[in-house]
């Protein structure tokens, strides 16, 4: 395939610039003429007509810098708050054989340029299949960290993905079957249930994402909730 030379983006800018003169002057001959006509109607004298013509100079350059400032704004405000950080919709069912299995979520960095660092993920809220709040505010690790000094903080590359373990089920017990785990070192145990887990996820940039999941120990169904309406 053929390339392009590498002055044709200074040929554009030069063209762009060039095209914006001739509009310019075309406007102001066109919007003098018109001001000079309509002051000669009013019967307005020549200092008149030179005041105005000065505002009709001026007025690309403040519509321009208006134009300019409003984007930078958009522009600012639309990377803080878009989301980098995403958990993966897709749930898998629990993975591990013979009563023993663990579930996963994953998180992608959704950005295709920049790297995250300093990410995180959290259990916020854990309650029982009554509504009954549990646990906060559960530090979680991932897969890799396991056995690790230090876990629970990681980077991502741009589009990348990331297991984070949540709990291991262990079906051959009938007592404290269930664990979460954490990268805290708490040891949280509980018995056979339903459980909803809200998640959260923190990149270093971005506002943080948000999913609730399902958990029933008996059957190892794993589910996505509406976080609007996970219990209160």
């Amino acid at each position: 395939m053929r390339r392009y030379s590498d002055n044709f983006p200074l040929v554009l800018i030069g063209g762009a610039f060039g095209l914006a003169w001739i509009g310019k002057s075309a406007y102001e001959d066109a919007v003098k003429a018109w001001v000079l006509g309509r002051l000669s109607q009013w019967g307005h004298g020549p200092e008149a007509a030179t005041v105005m013509n000065g505002f009709v100079e001026i007025a690309p350059a403040f519509g321009g810098a208006f134009a300019i400032v409003w984007f930078l704004g958009w522009y600012v405000r639309r990377e803080f708050e878009r989301t980098n950080l995403a958990f993966n919709r897709k749930l898998l069912r629990p993975i591990g054989e013979y009563g023993f299995y663990r579930a996963y979520l994953s998180v992608t960095n959704t950005s295709p340029t920049e790297k995250l660092r300093d990410c995180r993920c959290e259990i916020v809220e854990l309650r029982n299949e009554y509504g009954e709040l549990i646990e906060t505010h559960i530090g979680l690790r991932t897969k890799n960290q396991e056995n690790k000094d230090q876990q629970g903080r990681f980077n991502l590359d741009q589009g990348a993905d990331k297991e984070i373990p949540l709990f291991d089920i262990n079906q051959s017990e009938d007592v404290d079957v269930l664990s979460v785990i954490n990268a805290e070192g708490r040891v949280i145990m509980l018995a056979h249930g339903i459980y909803t887990a809200k998640v959260r996820g923190y990149g270093d940039r971005g506002e943080a994402d948000e999913i609730a999941v399902r958990l029933n120990t008996s059957n190892c169904d794993f589910d996505i909730l509406p976080t609007s309406t996970s219990p209160a």
